[in-house]
């Protein structure tokens, strides 16, 4: 009876050992955001960002307010930039993201969150990102999208 404790307290060491690491997915990209989420703006490269090509989609929320356009956009707007390897956007490699938070979330970045995401839409970076607001920051007259349609 005395091996049936030591089996345990091994099991909960070795499941310890191997919990899994892997990042989450965004809970601003659902899954299927291609059918929820409108095109905005069409394949192009961006410098700015490793030189990717790029199109842009925007949630629902986003979408009028961004076509028209009228700034700041609403709380609850996520923008969202497709990367790809070459210039038809065929081939997705990651995700740039932008979701505007309540105020105050980050008044010196217009309360844009940041997440970068690898293919499989999980999050390599996600918050206030100073490497992202500092570059974004030359497009304060349009809430810090720097990607017009």
């Amino acid at each position: 009876m005395r091996i049936l404790p030591s089996l345990v307290a091994s099991a909960l060491l070795l499941g310890a050992c191997f919990q899994d690491s892997t990042p989450q997915h965004s809970s601003f990209l659902p899954l299927d955001y291609q059918s929820t989420f409108p095109t905005v703006r069409d394949c192009r490269l961006v410098a700015g960002h490793q030189n990717s090509y790029e199109k842009v989609l925007v949630n629902p929320t986003a979408n009028e307010a961004y076509l028209a356009p009228s700034f700041p956009l609403p709380e609850g707007s996520v923008v969202v930039a497709e990367q790809h390897s070459e210039p038809s956007c065929g081939s997705l490699v990651g995700y740039l993201l932008m979701a505007k938070q309540k105020p105050s979330y980050d008044s010196n970045a217009a309360d844009w969150r940041w997440q970068k995401l690898d293919l499989n839409q999980r999050i390599e970076q996600d918050g206030k990102l100073q490497s992202c607001s500092s570059c974004h920051a030359k497009c304060l007259p349009a809430d810090y999208v720097c990607s017009p349609p």
